[in-house]
């Protein structure tokens, strides 16, 4: 009797830790914010960011929306510095060069 309540136990656990919603850790994380959120949060940061001169929101070349960030050139060390993802949306890295008021 003793070794059929285990197995129970052991069953119930199993199915339970089986039927989390968590996505593993190598999947991106799906957006939860709009994207202009998203934006407005993390442009300061970014534009901290020595050779960052501007951030926008985009899109992919597929329609996906995107964060851009404006760069005046993209060197290894940005590609390092920049995140590749910000809250689920993809961040596009953009060489523009200097950008100056009119």
């Amino acid at each position: 009797m003793r070794i059929l309540n285990t197995c129970f136990l052991l069953t119930i656990t199993l199915l339970c830790y089986g039927c989390t919603k968590e996505q593993p850790s190598n999947q991106p994380q799906k957006p939860l914010k709009d994207i202009n959120l998203v934006k407005e949060a993390h442009t300061e940061e970014l534009m901290a960011i020595e050779g960052v001169v501007g951030v926008y929101v985009g899109a992919l070349d597929d329609g996906t929306p995107c964060i851009g960030v404006m760069v005046v050139k993209l060197t290894d060390e940005l590609k390092r510095k920049l995140p590749k993802e910000l809250e689920g949306y993809p961040v596009r890295i953009e060489e523009t060069g200097a950008i100056e008021p009119r």
